[in-house]
């Protein structure tokens, strides 16, 4: 078919240039010569390679004075036919410097390796299913990461490794379950209302998805991106626009990250071997939040102020606003019943942590000859996580090989095996508050609370059971948890690969592939009671569950590369694909198991152990998600300095074909994905024009639509009365239809695909011989037809529908920019940053839709919404009701210095025997604005990544810092522990060193814990006078007077520190300015320092290649405006639309140790 549109193609070529009365002349009239000369040359192939060792992909290879070449592929291989005897070959690949050789057809595979040059430029990258490409030919931004980098990293999670390496590439370092926790990763902004945001991951061809994990979700295990081996990566590109993503069709919405693996070298000489080995401990350095060391348990309303009760003893609360810590020996209520010092416990939280410890091994044995490769990994990875009895442990087995079977067909076989384990990670899911350590930590005890004294006795060391006197339930309980239970994930994960590949002449090849993908996850939970001997009877709890699912991809590409046309002295070069794929899901299977009642016989974990009769249950889904799609991919190129690519590729989904008893279903199931884009390398066109200082310039321009469809069954959400579901039997030998009404939910028979489009205008600029290089892109992507569930009248007989609505903006600008002052024989140093600066808008939802809540307020917090006109994502207060409301402020006069201090007011007298003064802010709910309002957005302002490397002789150091700008966060830890008084930040006010102002306590002693507030009274208010023993006096007018007026003219009872954040702080407060925390924080990520062994003494001892390495990771942040230095890896979702953390993390760095050494 390709053969018969290439003929097509020419003769419509020839009748222009004909009606043009311009000479032809077509490679393809010398195909007769070709053939009488074929049997006097030869095939000449090779394989090449850099001075490493390592094969070079896409680099040109060309007979001099000729229009016969071709560029390597993935395993560095190349082939050229009819090459005749005594024929020059020149070898080009931009980094390196030019390679010639004369083709005498002695050998069969000629190995080459390329010494680097520094004078050149990168020449190939990566695109779409893995096809390599000149970078000057490409007319979109994409970024290869370093693998070398990715793999010191030694990260369980791929996104991770990314972090503030590519410009447009944004991700929310996650960590509240420990080592598994995935993160958010957005390229270019959200562009979903209601759907993932995440690219997809292609790893040799199969895709795969971070999926979701939400603020209640409890632990984050990750997904099956964990169990990749960064060691088997050959390559990492980032595909960012449509265009770049626009041969995935339907799944290529959000932007790819390419995976390629490492395969062997084909005419390598016996075994290659390369085993590398990194030790990595993890050191917890800085609490989750900012905390005190002075004031102990305690509150201001316990009847005596905040000090000791009556009786000279401590409070029994978790909150710190009582005396201050003096160290004398005081009843602290450990089980022992001991007294103990009362004195600071500056690092108490650390003992609910430990020092991690990431052991990685890897081992690949790679060998070839002149007609097949073959490589061999293994990986396994030990990872004790830093919450206690928290850990990850990895096997993972992969092999790539390639034969050629004649001389026509190749095959490639690829099959990845992994298998991994993670135990008790960590939970900030809402509401689990047992499991969430870092709110035991900050808000359930005081600050003199001593952790390790009481975890030494909270157990009875002979009979087990748990003490239950002391005021400390949550912490034991999580101690008991910890020391005790298993929740234990254990997973499976096959990625395997075929691929079939003909050459079926000089200017046609062909390929088949075929990916396969499966899943199994299996769970098991252990608990124990916490009496005697882990009883009693009853208790505790034995419990299995699992799946499995996968997926499938087949490919079939007919591909013509490098077809060259002479149009009168103008060379144009002509290439072409098409291909046709099909992928899908497979049947899903679900099961669970677990004990009924508690355990007959504690500690005995079976199922025979129930208390009670066991009901297991499964879940059979089959398969429900195909689709078929065609592309063609036409290039054109002239004079090698400008090329225009055209893609076109047409998708059939199942998710949006109607079932057939629906008779009126639209199947709108078709979907067109056309992309054009454009680059001109304008520095070969005028390079006699342009001076010397001006390397190199390309611009590039694209256009482009991708798209997506929606879930399986969603077309038939509401159709007719009742809802009808298959129920399978265990052994799937049959099912029963089970029918539900369908109640709430209304038919929509058009539903569309989701549709994006996208342009983006690009330059590559270099200068003073690539030493100035500079990468500049803008973009505009517009998301419509988004499918979104919405109200729906009431006169419809239901409360929602499935519709297509919204535009959805994302626009913005990357830049890329490396400066290299030095670079001679012994010394380079390179400085180098990315910036980012993306908006998103909602340019229209539907005529009846003008909002759209991203995130349902949890415990009273901001909610989330998108407006329509307005930013894509934005804090809001809630509707008619006061939690999170903003503060009102005085609005007097232009010129009064009142205008814009927080409006507040006299509540009450609380707390006996001896009361303390309540006083609160004015909200805009108490003013009867009660719409929502409008408190911060979700997105950054600008993100922003610097590097720097320096290398002398075998030395190599790299830094790097990245970080994001603006955008607004909400803490939901901080919200619970302010009013505690355990932070930091509540010790403004509590004594003279920290500002307090004087007041008279209830013993008559002037004392300097009373807060100055920077307010003013509403009109109206009164206040109580302080009399001379402290007591409150009558009320007084107040309304208009700033605070510190009515204290100084009025003598009003001022307000304690912790009185204010007591009463004003904490669940359903309102919206404080410091609540709403500027997300604003840039981190060291990374210091890595290197030394390679020369290759001389490497030879000593039969390697050719040894490198040490040291590397730091997440040193400390430079910038952290979070509110009392709140971690920004706290974040406890991976949704990039819900900037919100229920509990925290503490602040840790990772310092690791690499040897790799290959024979």
């Amino acid at each position: 078919m390709l053969k018969v549109i290439n003929c097509s193609a020419s003769v419509l070529l020839m009748m222009v240039l004909a009606a043009l009365n311009l000479p032809i002349h077509a490679s393809n009239e010398r195909f007769v010569e070709t053939v009488a000369v074929a049997q006097q040359n030869g095939t000449c192939s090779g394989v090449v390679k850099d001075n490493t060792g390592e094969v070079i992909v896409g680099a040109s290879v060309r007979v001099k004075n000729s229009s016969l070449g071709a560029i390597t592929d993935l395993d560095g291989r190349f082939t050229l036919p009819n090459v005749g005897k005594g024929a020059v070959v020149v070898v080009t690949y931009l980094g390196y410097k030019p390679y010639e050789f004369v083709y005498d057809g002695s050998r069969k595979v000629i190995e080459i390796t390329l010494v680097n040059d520094d004078k050149t430029l990168n020449e190939v990258v990566i695109t779409a299913y893995g096809m390599p490409k000149q970078a000057k030919q490409v007319g979109y931004a994409t970024t290869k990461v370093s693998t070398e980098e990715i793999e010191r990293i030694n990260a369980v999670n791929p996104v991770n490794a990314l972090q503030g390496k590519v410009a447009g590439v944004q991700i929310n370092t996650a960590g509240a379950s420990g080592v598994t926790s995935s993160s958010a990763i957005t390229i270019r902004g959200a562009k979903s209302i209601d759907k993932n945001n995440a690219p997809i991951f292609v790893i040799d061809g199969m895709i795969i998805q971070e999926p979701l994990t939400g603020n209640l979700s409890g632990t984050d295990w990750g997904s099956q991106l964990k169990n990749l081996n960064p060691a088997d990566y050959e390559s990492v590109t980032v595909l960012k626009g449509a265009a770049a993503t626009a041969l995935y069709g339907s799944r290529g919405a959000n932007g790819a990250v390419v995976i390629v693996s490492k395969g062997g070298k084909f005419g390598k000489r016996g075994l290659g071997i390369e085993v590398s080995q990194s030790i990595e401990v993890t050191d917890i350095y800085k609490s989750p939040i900012d905390l005190q060391d002075i004031y102990g348990a305690g509150t201001t309303y316990n009847g005596y102020q905040g000090g000791f009760l009556a009786d000279g003893s401590l409070q029994q609360t978790p909150n710190s606003f009582g005396p201050r810590m003096d160290g004398q020996l005081i009843n602290q209520f450990m089980p022992d019943g001991q007294k103990t010092p009362f004195s600071p416990k500056p690092n108490n939280w650390k003992d609910l942590y430990k020092t991690g410890l990431n052991n990685n091994t890897n081992v690949a044995i790679s060998g070839g000859g002149e007609k097949s490769s073959f490589r061999l990994s293994y990986g396994f990875m030990k990872n004790n996580g830093v919450f206690i009895r928290n850990s990850f442990d990895r096997h993972n087995v992969s092999f790539k090989g390639m034969t050629e079977l004649n001389k026509v067909f190749s095959l490639e076989i690829g099959f990845k095996y992994a298998f991994s384990r993670s135990l008790n990670g960590g939970s900030q899911g809402g509401w689990d508050w047992g499991n969430n350590v870092g709110m035991i930590s900050a808000y359930n005890l005081p600050r003199n609370m001593d952790i390790a004294h009481y975890a030494s006795m909270y157990r009875d060391p002979v009979t087990h059971a748990v003490e239950s006197t002391s005021p400390w339930g949550s912490l034991r309980g999580y101690l008991h948890t910890r020391d005790t239970s298993v929740r234990q994930r254990s997973e499976q994960s096959i990625l395997a690969d075929v691929t079939l590949r003909a050459n079926i002449m000089p200017w046609l090849k062909a390929s088949l592939k075929a990916n396969y993908n499966y899943y199994c996850v299996n769970y098991e939970e252990r608990q124990y009671g916490t009496g005697p001997d882990y009883g009693p009877t009853g208790a505790g709890y034995y419990g299995r569950s699992g799946s499995t699912e996968g997926s499938y991809n087949f490919l079939a590409m007919l591909n013509s590369p490098d077809n060259k046309f002479t149009i009168g002295t103008e060379e144009l070069t002509l290439s072409g694909i098409i291909a046709a794929e099909l992928y899908g899901n497979t049947p899903r299977n679900n099961w669970a198991k677990g004990t009924n009642g508690g355990l007959v016989i504690p500690g005995v974990f079976a199922f025979s152990n129930s208390t009670n009769k066991i009901e297991p249950t499964f879940d059979y889904m089959p398969a429900n998600q195909r689709t078929f799609g065609i592309y063609g991919i036409v290039n054109l190129g002239w004079r090698d300095q400008v090329f225009l690519e055209l893609t076109a590729r047409n998708d059939w989904l199942s998710t949006l074909t109607y079932p057939t008893y629906i008779t009126n279903g639209q199947n709108n199931y078709t979907v067109f994905y056309p992309s054009a884009n454009l680059s001109w390398v304008f520095s070969d066109s005028f390079r006699k024009d342009l001076p010397k200082w001006f390397t190199f310039g390309k611009l590039r321009a694209s256009i482009a639509r991708v798209g997506m469809g929606t879930s399986a069954y969603a077309t038939s959400n509401g159709y007719g009365v009742f809802d009808q579901k298959s129920i399978y039997k265990p052994d799937k030998s049959g099912s029963v239809l089970s029918a539900t009404p369908n109640l709430g939910t209304m038919f929509n028979d058009n539903l569309k695909p989701e549709i994006q489009q996208s342009i983006e205008l690009g330059a590559d600029l270099r200068f003073f011989d690539e030493r100035l290089t500079l990468d500049f892109a803008y973009y505009k992507t517009n998301t419509f037809n988004q499918i979104m569930r919405v109200g729906s009248v009431s006169e419809a007989g239901a409360s929602s529908q499935l519709i297509n609505a919204g535009n959805i903006q994302n626009s913005g600008v990357e830049i890329q920019m490396d400066v290299t002052p030095i670079r001679n024989k012994d010394w380079r140093w390179t400085v180098g940053g990315n910036f980012t600066l993306n908006r998103g808008k909602i340019v229209e939802l539907d005529e009846h839709v003008k909002e759209w809540q991203l995130m349902g307020g949890y415990d009273a917090a901001p909610e989330i919404w998108a407006y329509e006109g307005g930013k894509f994502g934005v804090l809001t207060s809630y509707l008619n009701s006061r939690y999170s409301t903003p503060i009102a402020r005085f609005e007097g006069s232009s010129g009064d210095p009142r205008n814009g201090k927080m409006l507040i007011r006299y509540d009450q007298q609380y707390g006996k025997p001896h009361s303390v003064a309540m006083y609160s802010p004015v909200t805009l709910y108490d003013q009867g604005k009660r719409e929502r309002h409008i408190l911060g957005k979700v997105e950054p302002d600008f993100t922003l990544s610097l590097n720097t490397s320096l290398s002398w002789k075998q030395l190599d150091l790299y830094i790097q810092g990245d970080g994001r700008f603006g955008g607004n966060y909400y803490s939901n830890l901080w919200k619970y522990t302010v009013p505690t008084g355990n932070l930091k930040s509540t010790l403004v006010g509590r004594d003279k060193e920290h500002g307090g102002i004087a007041r008279i306590n209830y013993k008559g002693e002037t004392v300097y814990d009373g807060l100055m507030l920077d307010a003013v009274f509403e009109e109206g208010a009164k206040a109580p006078v302080q009399n001379a023993d402290g007591t409150p006096g009558a009320l007084v007018d107040v309304g208009g007077m700033t605070y510190a007026d009515a204290i100084a003219q009025k003598n009003i009872v001022p307000v304690m520190t912790g009185s204010w954040y007591a009463w004003n702080y904490g669940w359903g407060m309102p919206a404080f300015p410091e609540a709403i925390q500027d997300n604003t924080w840039f981190c060291l990520r990374e210091i890595t320092l290197g030394y390679r062994l020369p290759e001389k003494i490497c030879k000593k001892f039969g390697a050719n290649y040894l490198r040490l390495g040291f590397t730091a990771r997440n040193v400390c942040y430079l910038i952290n405006k979070l509110t009392d230095g709140l971690n920004p890896m706290s974040i406890s979702s991976n949704n990039p639309l819900q900037p919100m953390d229920i509990g925290a993390v503490p602040f840790y760095r990772t310092y690791a140790f690499n040897l790799t050494v290959r024979f």
